[in-house]
């Protein structure tokens, strides 16, 4: 069986692309026209809520908001993931990777909402604030749970 070892400059390297990846999606790609600012905590599960117990759980509009979130996990996921992986080393405390990743995380998706709130063709979520942070930290527990468990395929 032949055995991948991706260097700490190859991790690095993906990190780096990858951030430059959701940099490009969350910022250079439009927003809806009349889409406002949105400050209010959880108001995204209340409009989840609501849309399921008007329209039904297969409306539009409860879809794509339920995209939305579910985007917003899985993008800082993979983020929190690769952050993971860069910061792991020998003799480093694994609480230490997930306080990091999930602070840095945290850092960088506010940068990306502060920097949409400026944009005239962007809106700024502190819900997405949040998402992105919850992602960021399940990003790094599959990271550690990778680290920590062997698969072989037979």
């Amino acid at each position: 069986m032949k055995r991948v070892v991706v260097g700490k400059g190859t991790q690095g390297a993906l990190l780096l692309a990858y951030t430059a990846l959701v940099l490009a999606g969350t910022l250079l790609v439009e927003g809806r026209p009349g889409v406002v600012t949105n400050l209010v905590p959880f108001d995204d599960l209340a409009r989840l809520k609501a849309s399921a117990g008007k329209a039904g759980v297969l409306s539009n509009r409860f879809v794509l908001g339920l995209l939305g979130l579910v985007g917003n996990l899985v993008m800082f996921a993979i983020w929190g993931f690769l952050a993971w992986k860069f910061v792991d080393g020998r003799g480093r405390a694994r609480w230490r990777n997930h306080a990091e990743v999930v602070f840095f995380g945290l850092v960088f998706s506010v940068g990306i909402e502060t920097v949409q709130f400026f944009l005239p063709t962007r809106a700024a979520d502190v819900n997405d604030v949040f998402w992105n942070a919850v992602g960021a930290l399940l990003g790094a527990l599959l990271a550690h749970l990778h680290a920590s468990v062997r698969v072989e395929w037979a």
